[in-house]
């Protein structure tokens, strides 16, 4: 009876090792060169993300969000931010970088992929609204794209035989935000590299300080992290 008793013991803690084991397995493998991570539910609907794959191309319809997910965890961890060329999307890893093509005009924008969405029937790709503007989309507020997977490398992003430098471009830093002119000027008067941008928000007139001259971004990051102490809430834009 006793040795019953420890062989009915090892059979449940062996199940019990083997049902922790499944539960928490962190991908599921499949042939053909492409990896799955744990699966996730929107909606009721479960969704299998890729961790890895090499090629990917997609034919849809782009929208874009903006302010008020503007300061918001993404699904990587990141806080998202309206001005770098970001996007969502439902299954490509986070950390990937696609092309984009609006087919509606031409006008192509590189994003990295730091967030899942968009979860409305017919969608694709959710861009931030820096890619957004770059695309000629925010008028429109939706557009039909091509969006490509380009290589996991750094150094060879390439798409149909053009390399693509995402280090490289014009970006600037927003260090305030003022509904009044007169404390834009104020902050701006500070600094020889400032320009006060002008926007429209949600029937609001907003006069936004930025400083520029950084021509890739990562002397962009390094000017915000000596910034930083002193305007917390900066953060780096992405210029056309």
């Amino acid at each position: 009876m006793l040795r019953k008793s420890s062989i009915f013991i090892c059979l449940v803690l062996t199940l019990l090792i083997f049902s922790c084991t499944s539960k928490h397995s962190p991908v599921i493998k499949e042939s053909k060169g492409i990896t799955y991570g744990r699966p996730y539910v929107i909606h009721g609907k479960k969704y299998y993300p890729y961790t890895k794959i090499k090629s990917f191309q997609q034919v849809g319809i782009a929208s874009w969000y903006g302010s008020e997910e503007h300061g918001k965890l993404t699904a990587s961890g990141e806080r998202f931010n309206m001005y770098a060329l970001t996007a969502a999307h439902k299954l490509l890893p986070l950390g990937s970088y696609v092309h984009v093509k609006n087919l509606e005009n031409g006008k192509e924008v590189i994003v990295k992929i730091n967030d899942r969405g968009p979860f409305v029937s017919g969608r694709i790709i959710d861009l931030s609204y820096a890619a957004a503007k770059k695309i000629g989309i925010v008028e429109k507020g939706l557009a039909k794209v091509k969006i490509t997977l380009l290589s996991e490398n750094p150094d060879f992003y390439r798409f149909k035989g053009k390399k693509y430098d995402i280090n490289n471009g014009n970006f600037a830093i927003q260090i305030g935000s003022f509904t009044m002119y007169k404390n834009a000027k104020r902050l701006a008067d500070l600094y020889y590299n400032s320009k006060i941008v002008k926007v429209y928000l949600k029937g609001k007139t907003f006069y936004r300080v930025q400083l520029t001259g950084y021509h890739s971004l990562e002397k962009a990051e390094r000017a915000l992290k000596k910034l930083k102490y002193k305007y917390p809430g900066a953060f780096i834009v992405a210029n056309d």
